[in-house]
């Protein structure tokens, strides 16, 4: 359905019926009752990057993360919006950050779009299946994915989440350990099915046995999953997060008693414990994201973009070199 069906169907004009989508005080109340009911029953959705093209932008952009996401043990987020500040600074634009429950997350989106504040959206923690990408989609209003699917229908920037896997079992392959313990994210986004393939393609080059158990993401996590761990069947262990790292370092000091021990994010604390870990550029992730959304809001053409990812090697690891 179009804006000029909703017109016929009111009896109204097209300007009118945008008047009310816009919430325009330029309305009488019963034709903008009218209108709305009838976009109500039929379900429409106005076609936003129409309106972007005429409108050209707003300066303001929407980051909307899930609840509890947003803590302050979740260290990727400031790096990744230091990157996103940085762009925004330099080109006079704004950042919105909100917060949603799972069980609403179209709904809030839905409620920010209609509200005109926001030109387009980041959509970080992504899932094989999102909601929200096919939403976005299907009223083609803009936005940038942080980190890639099964689908792939959409514009991203990510990391290269499959060669930081390869290359945590290499490393440690490459310190003699032939028994490694991967501590892999939860089942469900999708950089944990990329990091664990890295992983497993690296097993079958390398020659070495890793087994698998899966955390959150979190500290606490890390913690309570090698605690009950035999560590003498393993002489390695490779982290699918840093928090996740920083969780087994507490351990193995309670108990003195330690292992070549890799993380998954190279966040500023890993220098500070000297932990090894994969380095996915989350600054310049939060960059990229910000320079392509702004792109994006205003028609131009964008195209993905994968950065790439290295291990930054510390005393974790280096000193159990042969």
């Amino acid at each position: 359905m179009k804006i000029k069906d909703i017109a016929n169907l009111a009896g109204v004009s097209v300007a009118t019926v945008s008047r009310v989508i816009n919430n325009s005080s330029n309305v009488k109340e019963e034709t903008k009752n009218k209108v709305l009911e009838i976009i109500n029953k039929y379900g429409y959705e106005p076609d936003f990057s129409a309106k972007s093209l005429r409108k050209r932008s707003s300066n303001l952009f929407g980051l909307v993360m899930r609840r509890n996401h947003i803590t302050e043990n979740d260290s990727y987020t400031h790096p990744f919006l230091n990157g996103i500040m940085e762009y925004f600074f330099h080109n006079n634009l704004k950042l919105i950050l909100d917060s949603h429950e799972k069980k609403d997350c179209i709904n809030h989106y839905k409620k920010l779009i209609k509200s005109n504040l926001v030109s387009g959206f980041f959509i970080t923690d992504l899932e094989d299946n999102d909601e929200r990408v096919e939403y976005l989609n299907s009223i083609k209003f803009p936005y940038i994915v942080i980190g890639r699917n099964n689908k792939n229908n959409f514009i991203f920037v990510d990391s290269d989440n499959e060669l930081g896997g390869y290359l945590g079992i290499k490393h440690l392959s490459e310190l003699g350990s032939k028994n490694i313990l991967f501590i892999s994210g939860n089942l469900g986004p999708a950089v944990t099915y990329q990091r664990l393939n890295g992983v497993l393609n690296a097993k079958k080059d390398f020659n070495v046995n890793v087994d698998i158990v899966y955390g959150d993401f979190s500290r606490k996590s890390g913690y309570n999953i090698i605690k009950k761990i035999n560590l003498k069947d393993y002489d390695g262990i490779f982290c699918s997060s840093d928090l996740m790292a920083y969780g087994v370092y507490d351990y193995m000091n309670e108990i003195n008693y330690y292992l070549p021990l890799i993380g998954f994010d190279d966040l500023p604390s890993s220098k500070i414990l000297n932990i090894s870990s994969i380095n996915q550029n989350i600054y310049k992730i939060g960059y990229n994201a910000a320079k392509m959304l702004y792109s994006l809001s205003l028609n131009k053409e964008v195209k993905n973009i994968i950065i790439p990812v290295d291990i930054s090697i510390r005393e974790s690891t280096l000193k159990f070199k042969k």
